[in-house]
């Protein structure tokens, strides 16, 4: 017998799986167009050649002496590992690069969907995955060699390991997240902090079972000492001694560094109506038991321990906004999960009005997501492509001047997209640079933001500006300096 697939079957069968495949296929169609963009920031300036370093020198591993601590930073090595693996077998392009990056994404939604479909059901998990696919700093960080998307990716293993009381796909999860960076610290801390209240709770803290459970949780913590162990012996050091001076606790950086945290968790980028709605969640949880309302709090419990654990590390570390990509997928999951929960008691009989305030709720998920998709915090929103744009056309503007072989200077990200034709900026050979104004050359190639007020050149050198590019915030400049002379007089 043959057994024949119809997709009018399997869509009337499968609506909701038929909308999430469908979803998938709209976000890859999407992302597409960036695997072949330059590689931007952080990508050029760190990640990508620490894994091009790797293979080219062919010490690909995941021990701190096989990699130089300027590019490693005294970070953990999975990320690079990986990286330099990609490049030695599938080539050392950035579309190598890029879809690497974008499959780290797609497998993180795919883990997503099904962590989400097994703890609260189809609707929830559709509609979720849907919403974080299209979060700005999600979207925008898919397609990046940054270490943020991996360790999301194994953060929701820990945390999926977690809540199903699966110890050894937490301890996997966690000791992986660990590796790919030391922020995933929280992860065993909270596995830890699971595992002693339900000991306490359960009346079983001091059995021998318990302090089985109580070792796995504490593997991933084994392996982040055992690498720094190894960085002490290898480099004389246990942390980069750069990074230790960022480390803080004044209270006033910390109240402003903290509000600036949750406004970026809950509210930024249009997330104000899931970050709501995921804190109603939480005081749900406290009204849930005396309204005898079934509302499924441990998850919910974990994705709080877990944000509040995030929120007071991340603040008395140096901070970016991309570092907190990891607590997105847990603020929509559990935002969703209290709004259709709510939505569908608001009229029980009449299930219509419910699917339609679900689908109102959505919608405006949706709407506040895509007007907050382009607007400026570098690698969070699309707008990194602004500052591609505008750099990748002035180096290929320089590549054609007669000077192209001089010696010019150059500053950051400038500097990165002409030192390796691998950053995907260069037609042909790399262009000499000077880093900022060193040492003054004839030419040189500025990157700016906002208006020409802010050319990175003290008053005191006369220039004349050769050509201008612009694109909202960003801005490059190509300049001829007339003469180092001490007159404050600039030509523009």
């Amino acid at each position: 017998m043959v057994c024949e697939f119809s997709p009018i079957k399997f869509i009337r069968k499968y609506p909701l799986e038929t909308i999430t495949i469908l979803g998938f296929i709209i976000f890859i169609l999407y992302k597409i167009s960036d695997i072949g963009a330059p590689y931007f920031w952080d990508e050029a300036g760190v990640y990508v050649p620490g894994a091009l370093n790797m293979k080219d020198s062919g010490h690909i591993g995941l021990l701190p002496r096989d990699l130089d601590p300027d590019l490693s930073r005294g970070h953990p090595l999975l990320f690079y590992f990986c990286n330099a693996l990609v490049f030695k077998y599938f080539g050392d392009t950035v579309i190598a690069g890029h879809i690497f990056a974008l499959i780290l994404a797609i497998s993180t939604l795919i883990v997503f969907y099904f962590f989400a479909r097994k703890e609260f059901g189809p609707i929830v998990a559709t509609i979720s995955t849907g919403l974080l696919s299209i979060q700005p700093i999600f979207f925008s960080l898919s397609a990046m060699l940054l270490p943020e998307m991996m360790l999301t990716l194994f953060t929701l293993l820990s945390l999926w390991g977690m809540i199903r009381d699966k110890w050894i796909l937490y301890a996997s999860g966690a000791s992986l997240a660990i590796l790919t960076k030391e922020s995933a610290i929280v992860l065993p801390v909270l596995g830890v902090t699971v595992l002693f209240i339900s000991g306490i709770k359960d009346r079983d803290l001091f059995t021998l079972k318990r302090l089985k459970l109580l070792m796995i949780g504490l593997i991933p913590v084994l392996i982040f000492g055992l690498f720094f162990i190894i960085q002490k012996i290898q480099r004389g050091w246990f942390f980069f001694p750069e990074h230790i001076g960022y480390v803080h606790y004044d209270l006033p950086n910390l109240r402003k560094i903290g509000g600036r945290i949750l406004y970026e968790m809950f509210l930024d980028q249009g997330r104000w109506l899931i970050g709501l709605t995921f804190l109603a969640g939480l005081a749900l949880c406290i009204l849930a038991k005396p309204l005898k309302i079934e509302f499924k709090c441990r998850p919910l419990l974990v994705f709080a321990g877990f944000l509040m654990l995030v929120l007071i590390f991340a603040d008395i570390n140096y901070y970016l906004t991309r570092y907190i990509l990891y607590t997105i997928p847990v603020i929509v999951l559990g935002g969703v999960y209290t709004a259709v929960n709510i939505l569908r008691r608001i009229s029980p009989q009449k299930k219509a009005i419910s699917s339609i305030l679900i689908i109102l709720f959505t919608s405006g998920s949706i709407i506040n997501a895509q007007q907050n998709m382009v607007k400026f915090p570098y690698t969070c929103d699309m707008s990194y492509k602004w500052v591609l744009d505008v750099t990748e056309s002035s180096i290929h503007w320089v590549e054609q001047q007669p000077w192209k072989n001089d010696t010019i200077n150059a500053n950051f990200p400038i500097s990165n997209g002409l030192s390796d034709k691998r950053n995907g900026f260069l037609l042909g050979d790399p262009i000499p640079y000077i880093p900022n104004l060193e040492k003054v050359r004839n030419y040189a190639l500025f990157f700016y933001e906002w208006g020409p007020d802010n050319i990175p050149v003290p008053k005191e050198i006369k220039y004349r500006i050769l050509k201008t590019w612009s694109k909202s915030y960003a801005n490059v400049v190509a300049i001829q300096f007339i003469k180092p002379a001490k007159s404050r007089v600039i030509e523009r």
